[in-house]
């Protein structure tokens, strides 16, 4: 018998769910580790703006979403704070390998949504409060007199390094690297990198600690 988040399951229960899950994950060519683990009803995106809804394949996806060692995913909607699913998106917007989202991670994630076209990467015991945001593109070009085209929308990666903390609510844009150590508070906007063990906070998020090592 297992005790999750609120509910009794058996072991057979148990794994049901998690055969569901896997299942899932092996369709899309995900990667994952063997202690990788999956608690609630996560969503997974794969877009292909090269293609046509008729056309569309897995293939270009495969190897893109990426579980190491160390990493779950929390999606069952059960939180002290509010809180939705899990939500991770991959888009792929031209022919080269690079023109298509990635997304690795060596942490839980907790409720949280990561939308990547070209890079996301998340290294280990990192923490998430519910509700945050990733992005690796700003999603629609901000001159709006430019045509809506991957072309016309800045892009670079994300890189969120060890034992850093991500407050609730809060939004890592694009091109941004968050040193390890490092905390990022409730409900901030990150749009420049954070140095290792220090506090930022704010829209836009500016550093207001430093711990000394």
């Amino acid at each position: 018998m297992g005790y999750l988040y609120g509910k009794s399951y058996t072991d057979e229960e148990l794994e049901e769910l998690n055969k569901k899950h896997f299942k899932m994950l092996d369709e899309i060519g995900a990667i994952y580790a063997d202690d990788f683990w999956v608690a609630g009803e996560p969503k997974v995106f794969l877009n292909d703006f090269t293609k046509s809804k008729d056309d569309f394949s897995l293939e270009p996806f495969k190897g893109r979403l990426v579980f190491k060692s160390g990493a779950g995913i929390l999606a069952t909607g059960d939180n002290p704070f509010p809180c939705s699913t899990t939500k991770l998106t991959i888009n792929k917007w031209g022919e080269e390998y690079d023109q298509c989202g990635y997304i690795e991670t060596a942490s839980e994630l907790n409720h949280i949504s990561i939308a990547s076209v070209i890079g996301v990467t998340i290294g280990k015991n990192v923490l998430f409060g519910p509700n945050v945001t990733i992005m690796d593109t700003d999603g629609h070009p901000a001159d709006r007199r430019l045509k809506d085209i991957p072309e016309n929308r800045k892009m670079a990666p994300v890189k969120i390094e060890d034992n850093v903390w991500i407050g609730t609510g809060a939004v890592i844009m694009k091109g941004v690297t968050i040193g390890h150590h490092a905390v990022v508070a409730v409900n901030s906007v990150v749009i420049k990198d954070v140095p290792p063990h220090s506090v930022v906070a704010g829209y836009p998020a500016k550093v207001i600690k430093k711990f000394e090592v």
